[in-house]
């Protein structure tokens, strides 16, 4: 550790210091308050008003310290207050080679971050500083400098306002003194007037004519030594009507001794009106039993109201801002705990959790027990564990939001859980490490359902398939009979029948898709191939079953990719139906495929309803239909769209959809490209 740095002119602040009478004096609330005020904003449990004396450092206020002075040699205030003008911010003294070995840092109270604002009195000199300390790393944000230093000039402003007040006892006496000018005589009074240290006038007779006047009152009163001998409102007129000048009558009428505490009055300085604070005594001067007179002493505080009254607001705020947020985390903290949610924060630096009891209930863990990232990740089904940890980094390199099903082992019985775990970043300019937060929810009787619903699913739709396939080979036996007999009415009826039989197989086939894809049991079969030629395909397919609407098929350009053909045959065909059920007959419904270096997208654009913002959010998911008079009669379990999701989720590809409302919709799914 270095020694504490040689200031220059260490007399003259040293002086400076000591003029204020402050140390070693009792706490005071108004020093209390903001030292209060500053640990709550800047999120520290250690704030102090900081003196720096000659061989210690003493503390006027102090919050969460008991020590009330330590050795200046140890002091990071004393160090702060080597450059004046700026805020000293440490975000690690463990790593500053000025505080390593620092006796403060190695021992209690195990100060890591510091940021202390110089306090700087009306001479220049730096005389100690407002800080706040914590025992880990951080970093002010902007706002929070901006308080700090708010706070630093009224606690400076007060301790002005007190040197002043001792400066207007001494005052007093200088008062009585020259109440006693009959006395002393006039060039005795007006001498003492002169020699005064606080700005002070004296009038006489019922026009207040000005006698005597020092030049701490001409600079407060922006005039000059020519206003001698002149009435008070002939060289200040702005003073008429004004509270300040109607106490100087009452006190010319009354003789009573009037004291002013932070009363307004308007100048007009270089002819600009300004308005001031000032604290001031109004004494009668009284001559041979008479009152011919009135003496004014007065200081200038309209630098320390305004400061206050900044504070003040700067607290009014904050105080509107905690309520809002304590009545938001409120609602937070019910709506948590009514969803059983677990929550979790993992400090970026450190890398410390803090875990929610709910959190540890769910992992296996008793709540007076310490839940740590390394064993929540080592509870991770290895099936799941480098997906897991892979999602994180992305998380954290990327920016994006974590959002994964897994399994873990609970730690107390064993016993395999299903987990939704939630989570991101968040970091900000002033916090480059930040923290990762979000919530984890048990699933696991939610999975179990799901599987024993596929299973069930599964079966009836396997049991239905065999039926289901000898019916349509009867309805085709009968359509041959049919055609051969020339019997219009029974065709008819046969092919009715033979397209109904179609649809049921499509959605029992979709069911059983499901299934497998729950189970694993999907397969996708990768090939080389042109997609163009696919989409060729299709167009062939579905240019005579448009159902009353126009498909429009956009030239397609030679796009090589590696995939499952028919999976990928699925997912268009799908857009296509979808466009066709979702969108009035006679519309059009166009097809393209625009490919790159990067690879291909394939989009089914219609003129069908549109689809609401709302509902596009869930639309991938299983099961999930858009649900609106307009959509009733359309049949469908929704699970085309969550199977399509599904399979371009295998092809490392995407899926998304744009959509307005009475204008229609465009799907689009894209793959990577592949060398011809």
């Amino acid at each position: 550790m270095s020694s504490t740095p040689q200031l220059p002119n260490k007399t003259e602040r040293q002086n400076a210091l000591e003029s204020y009478n402050i140390l070693d004096t009792l706490s005071e609330r108004e020093f209390d308050d903001l030292t209060e005020l500053s640990s709550v904003i800047c999120g520290t449990p250690i704030a102090l008003v900081s003196l720096v004396d000659r061989n210690r450092q003493w503390f006027k206020s102090r919050k969460g310290l008991d020590a009330s002075e330590t050795h200046r040699d140890h002091s990071f205030c004393a160090h702060a207050i080597e450059n004046p003008l700026e805020m000293m911010e440490i975000e690690d003294a463990k790593k500053d080679v000025r505080f390593i070995n620092n006796p403060l840092v190695t021992g209690q109270p195990h100060i890591t971050f510091y940021a202390g604002v110089p306090l700087v009195n009306e001479d220049g000199f730096a005389i100690g500083s407002l800080c706040v300390i914590d025992s880990v790393t951080r970093k002010l944000t902007e706002t929070q400098r901006s308080a700090l230093k708010i706070l630093a000039t009224q606690v400076m402003d007060k301790m002005e306002l007190r040197r002043k007040i001792s400066l207007l006892e001494k005052a007093k006496k200088l008062n009585a003194a020259l109440l006693e000018r009959s006395v002393l005589g006039e060039s005795r009074s007006n001498m003492l007037i002169q020699q005064a240290p606080i700005a002070i006038i004296l009038f006489k007779g019922e026009n207040f004519n000005i006698e005597a006047v020092n030049p701490p009152m001409l600079k407060l009163l922006g005039q000059k030594a020519d206003i001698l001998n002149q009435p008070l409102l002939s060289v200040i007129p702005e003073l008429e009507g004004q509270g300040a000048y109607a106490l100087l009558h009452k006190v010319f009428q009354t003789g009573e001794t009037i004291h002013g505490n932070e009363q307004m009055v308007n100048l007009i300085h270089d002819g600009t009106e300004t308005s001031g604070y000032y604290n001031f005594t109004y004494c009668p001067l009284i001559e041979n039993g008479q009152i011919t007179g009135v003496i004014d002493m007065a200081i200038d505080v309209t630098e320390q109201v305004k400061a206050r009254i900044t504070v003040e607001e700067v607290s009014n705020d904050l105080r509107a801002s905690y309520i809002k947020l304590e009545q938001s985390e409120q609602k937070q903290s019910s709506a948590i705990e009514q969803a059983k949610l677990g929550t979790y924060t993992i400090d970026g630096f450190s890398g410390k959790m803090n875990a929610s009891e709910r959190l540890k209930e769910i992992f296996g863990y008793r709540n007076d027990e310490e839940m740590t990232y390394e064993s929540v990740i080592g509870q991770v089904s290895a099936d799941y564990r480098a997906q897991v940890l892979q999602a994180a980094q992305n998380v954290i390199k990327e920016g994006l939001v974590f959002d994964m099903e897994y399994t873990i082992i609970k730690r107390n019985d064993g016993m395999l859980r299903w987990v939704k775990s939630t989570g991101k970043h968040y970091k900000t300019e002033a916090d480059s490490y930040g923290h990762f937060s979000g919530t984890i929810l048990d699933i696991t009787e939610e999975k179990e359902d799901d599987i024993r619903k596929d299973d069930f699913i599964g079966m009836v739709s396997h049991e239905m398939k065999t039926p289901l396939t000898s019916l349509k080979g009867f309805v085709q036996l009968l359509q041959l009979k049919a055609k051969k007999t020339d019997d219009s009415l029974i065709k008819s009826i046969l092919d009715k029948a033979d397209k109904q039989i179609t649809k049921m197989t499509r959605m029992i086939n979709g069911f059983l898709n499901v299934s497998r894809l729950e189970s694993g049991k999907i397969h996708i079969e990768k090939e080389h191939f042109n997609i163009k030629d696919l989409i060729k395909e299709i167009e062939d397919d579905t240019i005579f079953n448009a159902d009353g609407h126009t498909i429009i098929f956009d030239p397609v350009e030679t796009a090589w990719v590696n995939a499952d053909k028919d999976k990928i045959g699925q997912v268009i065909n799908n857009f296509i139906s979808n466009a066709l059920k979702y969108s009035p007959m006679g519309t059009e419904v166009r097809v393209s495929c625009i490919s790159d270096k990067r690879g291909s997208v394939v989009s089914v654009r219609d003129a069908g309803m549109g689809i609401e913002e709302s509902d596009i959010a869930h639309l991938f998911e299983r099961y999930y239909r858009v649900e609106k008079h307009n959509t009733k009669s359309i049949a469908g379990f929704g699970i085309g769209l969550y199977l399509c999701a599904e399979i371009m989720k295998r092809h490392n590809g995407k899926i998304w959809v744009e959509s307005e409302i009475k204008n229609g919709s465009v799907f689009h799914f894209s793959l990577p490209a592949v060398a011809a």
